[in-house]
Order: C-alpha cells, then sequence, then structure tokens
C-alpha cells in the first residue's frame, strides 16, 4: 500500500547495503593483509582488488532483491531474514569467483570467501537496526501515512477488507467521505480537520462529475491522491503504471518479472550459451560425426517451433530419426501415448539406434544453443512445442506457455519427460515454472537437468 515511500527507503537500505559490502571487502583485504596465515600465497597490491569494488557494490543488493530481502522487511521472522542474508552473500562469493574465473584473474581465493562472511555480519546488524529503528515511536510517526478514505461506503469497506498487514503496516485511518452524498464543504472541512497524508478515490461507484471535484479540490490543497479505478483484474497478469500518448494507462504483464529481470535472464542465456557452446563443442562434433557413418541423411534437423508470443522459428537438433519421418507420422497416429495435442510413442519405430541413446541423454537438443545466442531460446523456459501441435489447442488457456521464451530444460524436463502422459500436466508444470519464475528457480532447474541427462531418467 502507498509504494512510492516504501520504495524510497528500500533505494536507501539498497544503498546502504552496498557500501556495507564494499567495507566487507576492504575489511577482509586487510585482514587477510595483516594475517597472513588465512592464504599461503602472496597477496597482490590493494590496487588489484579495488576494481571488484563498483562488481561488489552492485552484486550484493541485486542478489538480495532477487532474494526477496527488500520486499517486505521486518514482516518475516528473524530466523528467515538471516537464512536469505546468508544465501545471498553466498551467490555472491560464487559470482564473484566465476567472474575472476571468467577473467583469469588471480586474486587471493580467501579475500572473496572473507567477503561473504564479513558482509554476512553487517548486513545481519543493519537489518537489526533498522528493525530496532522501525519499531520506535518517532520512526512510526514519521513513516506513518494518514489516509482519508473517498468512495461508496461499500465500495471503501471492500478495499479495506483487501489490505494485507504490510499494506496497513504504515497507515493511520483517517475516515470516510462519500463525494454522492455529501457536499464539497464537509470534505474540505474533513481535510483541515483530520490532515491527511493521502486521500485514497475510490472510483467504484462514482459518478465521474464527483471523482473530478475531489481531484480538483485535493489539488487546491496539496493533498496527494491514489486512486483506485475499481477495475476486475486478471488473475495472472501484474499490473503497472505507464504513460501512452500523454495520459496515465495501466499495464498488465504476463507474468511477475520485471524487466530488469528479464534483461538480466536474456544476459545469462548469452553468456551460459555461448560458454556451454565452447566447453562441449568438441562432444557436438563426436555426436555429429556419429551421425553421420550411423546411417544417410542430414546431421542436423531442422523443425519450425513455436517461440515467444507464439512466433514461429527454426529450432535445430542432430537428427536422431530416419530420413523421412515427419511423413510417417500419421500411420502412427494411433500409437500416440500423450493425452492432448502433442504427439509422443514410446519405442518409436522411425528413431535410429544412435537416436535413441542421444534422445535418452538428451544429446539430440545440444545444437539449440545456437538458438538460444540466436536470442531464439532460453537456457530454461517450456520446451518449444512444433508449430502444428500449437494449432491443435483445444484450451486457449494453454497458450500463456508462450508468453516467455521457449528453453533447453524446463520443469517438465527434470519432473519425468515422458513419463508425464497428460499435456494438462505438462502445462501445469510450464504454467507454475512462469508464475514462480526466479533466477535461483533456473539456477535449480539447470543443476536439476544434469543427473536426469546422465541418468537418462524418462527419455526416449
Amino acid at each position: 500500500m502507498l509504494h512510492r515511500p516504501q520504495r524510497t527507503r528500500t533505494r536507501l537500505r539498497q544503498l546502504a547495503d552496498g557500501a556495507l559490502f564494499v567495507a566487507a571487502f576492504l575489511a577482509a583485504y586487510f585482514l587477510r593483509a595483516r594475517f597472513p596465515w588465512f592464504d599461503l600465497s602472496p597477496l597482490e597490491p590493494l590496487a588489484d582488488y579495488l576494481r571488484l569494488l563498483p562488481a561488489v557494490a552492485v552484486l550484493g543488493p541485486v542478489i538480495l532483491h532477487l532474494q526477496g530481502f527488500y520486499d517486505s522487511p521486518h514482516t518475516t521472522a528473524r530466523l528467515a531474514a538471516l537464512w536469505v542474508i546468508l544465501r545471498s552473500c553466498a551467490f555472491t562469493v560464487f559470482g564473484l569467483i566465476t567472474w575472476l574465473f571468467i577473467l583469469r584473474e588471480q586474486l587471493a581465493r580467501s579475500v572473496i570467501i572473507l567477503v561473504g562472511g564479513f558482509a554476512g555480519l553487517l548486513l545481519y546488524l543493519r537489518y537489526e537496526f533498522t528493525a530496532w529503528l522501525d519499531s520506535r515511536e518517532f520512526a512510526q510517526a514519521q513513516f506513518r501515512r494518514r489516509v482519508l478514505w473517498v468512495g461508496r461506503p461499500a465500495e471503501n469497506t471492500r478495499l479495506r477488507a483487501g489490505l494485507t498487514r504490510a499494506d496497513t503496516a504504515g497507515l493511520e485511518d483517517a475516515g470516510d467521505f462519500d463525494p454522492a452524498a455529501q457536499p464539497d464543504t464537509e470534505f474540505v472541512a474533513l481535510l483541515h480537520e483530520r490532515a491527511p497524508n493521502v486521500v485514497i478515490l475510490n472510483l467504484a461507484g462514482l459518478p465521474e462529475d464527483a471523482s473530478r471535484r475531489i481531484l480538483r479540490l485535493c489539488g487546491h490543497e496539496g493533498i496527494e491522491v491514489l486512486v483506485r479505478p475499481g477495475l476486475v483484474a486478471l488473475e495472472t497478469p501484474r499490473l503497472i503504471l505507464d504513460r501512452f500518448g500523454g495520459e496515465p494507462v495501466f499495464y498488465y504483464r504476463a507474468q511477475a518479472a520485471s524487466p530488469v529481470e528479464l534483461l538480466l535472464k536474456q544476459v545469462l542465456d548469452y553468456v551460459g550459451g555461448a560458454i556451454l557452446l565452447l566447453v562441449l563443442s568438441p562432444l557436438i562434433g563426436l555426436v555429429a560425426l556419429a551421425i553421420r557413418l550411423s546411417s544417410p541423411g542430414p546431421v542436423l534437423y531442422r523443425q519450425a517451433r513455436t517461440g515467444l508470443n507464439g512466433r514461429p522459428f527454426t529450432m535445430y537438433k542432430f537428427r536422431s530419426m530416419t530420413v523421412g519421418a515427419e511423413q510417417r507420422q500419421e500411420e502412427l497416429a494411433g500409437r500416440n501415448e500423450m493425452r492432448g495435442p502433442v504427439f509422443k510413442v514410446s519405442d518409436d519405430p522411425r528413431v535410429t539406434p544412435l537416436g535413441r541413446f542421444l534422445r535418452r541423454h538428451s544429446l539430440d537438443e545440444l545444437p539449440q544453443l545456437w538458438n538460444v545466442l540466436r536470442g531464439e531460446m532460453s537456457l530454461v523456459g517450456p520446451r518449444p512445442l512444433p508449430v502444428e501441435e500449437v494449432k491443435r489447442f483445444d484450451d486457449d488457456t494453454h497458450r500463456r506457455r508462450l508468453s516467455v521464451r521457449p528453453g533447453l530444460t524446463c520443469l517438465w524436463q527434470i519432473s519425468g519427460r515422458n513419463d508425464i502422459a497428460d499435456f494438462t500436466d505438462w502445462v501445469r508444470l510450464d504454467l507454475q515454472y512462469i508464475d514462480e519464475w526466479s533466477l535461483w528457480l533456473d539456477a535449480k532447474i539447470l543443476l536439476a537437468t544434469i543427473p536426469v541427462a546422465l541418468l537418462g531418467k524418462g527419455g526416449r
């Protein structure tokens, strides 16, 4: 509720946490320099480490944000906050070490590890201090917002009933006013008497002239106004206030991830895809040679798949079937084992012996790293379906899985793959991924994919 002041305090806390990460970094360096027994190698000059300070100052608060540390400060249990701090510091240390590895910088790893320990201690002390400060009567008086509710009584009651504990934590109720039943003079008198900081204008059920009068009077008095339009919001999209044609508009996003988080995900896709393509290039070459020698036909298989928002793209795979396999699909239609528009057959006679091995261990998917570098796919996301199968969707809600970029692996991939026989269950896992998405979830899916691919669980 009234998130702008909360956002300002959150930004200040993020800046403070960035400074604490810098302080932890400097403390770690000087402790390591003072006690050389922490590491057998000689310590590099401080100037070599100072180049990392901007990355430390930014990376730490970003990871804390992604872990939800700033979402509801001081409304969660102390142990839960401590766990988030420790986890975020561990991710920060891992990120710094990975960055040093990529850049081939030979800096003392003990300094980086100590950064995580010192930062965790300083962050927890900051958390406890701000929690104590927020509990003081002076701080509450500074941050509390006196709210006057303007609208039809029934609508105001309905709006109040939907508030959470976090919404009402910083509010002081200054009463109600019904502009459809009371004169404007009473509203002005109420503003002078109650001295509210904010007027909540509930448009539901109000005539247009009444809302205009309230906005005009609040403008004259210099009172902030929060407008509740009373629209019926969709269940899954997230609402953002934007401007279009010089006027305020409501923008319904199809997922919870912010544009910044999605940009970071795409950058990680490019970096991760390039690294994987480089590291796995010997294996890719070996598989390509084996396909060329084992059966006639091209090494790569190209198929039109449905990408982000339903836009088709050409997906690449290692060929695992005999030439002309698509023309034989109709004769196998009766053996389809997947309920829904998707075609899946175990012991498919069109699959070559080598192709069966490649499919079981997901090696046929390796060329899709090129699709990732082209921006058509992500490392993690719902698996792209053939265009013809998407056209056969009998439930329009299934198309929401197209609201994100398709991926190499997904929840379906690590939850049984082809052992899942109902397309509805497949879609349920994809929508669960979309609704609960985070970089941490992507990391867990990528890690879980490794044993699934090695052991061939659920692959055919």
